[in-house]
């Protein structure tokens, strides 16, 4: 399984921990009326998508064109929840093997199980767990986005690499 910036993959061992991080921006604020009542105006949202990792390995990243616009194939799934055992996925998403939709499915014991989806469109409908008393589908977000110059630092005495790179959808 491997992230992937652009032209630029980054393999396990310049990944041997990592971290995304995703935030939700956008144009939203709390308008209020004469009376003091809250009204919630929203205008657009994206992602930004923080990465960290750390290797035994240098990431490839340096000579990554951050004057162009990317795909970022994410590694980190996100969820939604099930109305029942269906989900809306959004349309950017990965599709390529390893990466495909699934779902989980929470039991009353807390206990989550794994579940596989059926993908029509869009729309991820969970095979069905006994006892189950919800769902989540699950994927991988596969993002057209600029890329914000990387960060990389090294340890010579613990044998590590470290980077980071911001990323913000289109």
């Amino acid at each position: 399984m491997s992230l992937q910036i652009g032209t630029v993959s980054i393999e396990a061992l310049e990944s041997l921990d990592l971290d995304q991080t995703y935030e939700i921006l956008g144009g939203e604020a709390i308008q209020r009326t004469v009376g003091g009542s809250g009204l919630k105006q929203m205008t657009w949202a994206r992602l930004r998508v923080q990465t960290s990792g750390q290797g035994w390995l240098p990431p490839g990243l340096a000579d990554l064109d951050t004057s162009q616009q990317m795909t970022l194939r994410c590694i980190v799934p996100r969820a939604i929840p099930c109305t029942g055992l269906v989900a809306t996925l959004p349309a950017a998403r990965r599709s390529d093997a390893g990466y495909l939709p699934y779902g989980i499915a929470t039991l009353a014991s807390g206990q989550a199980v794994k579940t596989s989806a059926v993908l029509v469109g869009n729309v991820a409908t969970l095979a069905a767990v006994a006892g189950a008393v919800s769902y989540r589908a699950l994927y991988y977000p596969e993002l057209t986005v600029w890329a914000m110059r990387p960060s990389h630092s090294g340890s010579r005495s613990e044998a590590t690499h470290r980077w980071e790179i911001t990323c913000e959808e289109v």
